[in-house]
């Protein structure tokens, strides 16, 4: 492929992956509204986008930082890359909101190029991981001022560096992750078992100074515990806050946390069918993709990263983001990817299509998905 039709290629990606979530925008707001306006649907995004749940205070820590006392002192639970970057590219847009809008966006759209080129590199259907990854069901969460958009973009490189051998990248990538949210510190484990797997195998390929660089991965957890320092004297201030109000998050173990999760959709009437069965659905539908992957003998150090992450995300004790934090897994994407049935690729699509569009009307009517 010439370096023309890669870029083309790539402009498709980018916009066909951006397009179906605002077609997908439009269309919930002619349902909500009855109608299009240019006004409404600006609206809709700034009401949705960037103003409910975690939003709100990541907006308020790029603006003001992390602070030692009163009512936000809790967002330090929250990581400081993608404030951070929102902070710098405010200076551009005038906006802390836009910044956070467009810095999500475009960072989902670039992931969405890095897993295209590794889906075509390994020789599966790329188009296919590409649409899985948009029609997602929570996916939404890239459009808005989350940190979805962001730490897919920092996974997706990372495993894509891992792949193609080029550890410093996958180390200075899998650092920033691991600043983005916690689950990117487990990106070490499917590097130093790539590095591994590569010194047993008998290629004739020298250890490079720069393979150290996956070491740097774990690193961004560890500058993380250091502003929790910096700032209360106790490096895992951060777990004290989690575990009060309003998130009351505790590690359990996982059967545990899938019963729970399985009580509180009984108590909870309304909220079973948009967060708390989906949470324990998508628990074992990871857990048999993985699987499979693992009995179709598919990249094992993806299939590791899977499996850590997967279980990591199901050890909170009060889950109730389980269905936007999985978006993350996306040694999931790589295992469906090479799915070779038309009929089981249509219906995946279909199915994930019409959740994504579900899920989507819920969150811009103001329901809360999490």
């Amino acid at each position: 492929m010439t370096k023309k039709k890669r870029y083309i290629a790539w402009l498709r990606v980018a916009l066909i992956s951006l397009g179906l979530h605002y077609l997908t925008l439009i269309l919930c707001q002619f349902l909500i509204q009855g109608g299009f306006s240019l006004s409404g649907f600006l609206d809709l995004i700034r009401e949705r986008l960037t103003q409910p749940g975690d939003a709100v205070r990541y907006i308020d820590i790029a603006g003001n930082g992390y602070v030692r006392e009163g009512e936000n002192a809790i967002n330090l639970v929250f990581y400081p890359l993608y404030p951070w970057l929102m902070r710098a590219l405010s200076y551009f847009t005038g906006s802390l909101p836009a910044a956070g809008v467009l810095l999500s966006q475009c960072s989902y759209a670039a992931a969405s190029i890095f897993l295209y080129e590794w889906l075509i590199l390994d020789g599966r259907d790329a188009w296919f991981g590409v649409l899985l990854l948009a029609l997602y069901p929570f996916s939404v969460f890239v459009m808005g001022v989350y940190t979805e958009g962001l730490f897919l973009l920092l996974t997706v490189s990372c495993l894509f560096c891992i792949r193609t051998r080029r550890f410093a990248w996958a180390g200075i990538t899998g650092f920033l992750a691991a600043l983005c949210r916690t689950q990117g510190m487990l990106l070490i484990f499917p590097a130093v078992y790539e590095l591994v797997a590569l010194r047993l195998s008998g290629e004739k390929r020298k250890f490079r100074w720069t393979d150290a660089f996956v070491l740097l991965i774990p690193l961004g957890f560890c500058v993380y515990l250091g502003i929790n320092y910096a700032l209360h004297g106790n490096a895992f201030q951060f777990l004290q806050y989690e575990a009060g109000e309003p998130w009351y998050q505790t590690s359990e173990w996982i059967g545990r946390n899938i019963a729970l999760q399985w009580t509180l959709g009984h108590e909870y009437k309304g909220l079973e069918w948009i967060i708390y069965y989906p949470q324990v659905a998508l628990y074992f539908i990871a857990l048999g993709v993985l699987l499979y992957g693992a009995l179709k003998r598919d990249w094992t150090a993806g299939l590791l990263y899977g499996g850590a992450y997967l279980g990591f995300t199901y050890l909170s004790g009060w889950m109730i983001s389980g269905g936007r934090y999985m978006l993350g897994c996306v040694p999931l994407i790589m295992v469906l990817s090479n799915v070779k049935k038309p009929m089981v690729k249509n219906i995946l699509l279909l199915t994930t299509a019409l959740l994504h569009f579900a899920y989507s009307l819920f969150f811009y009517m103001g329901h809360s998905i999490m």
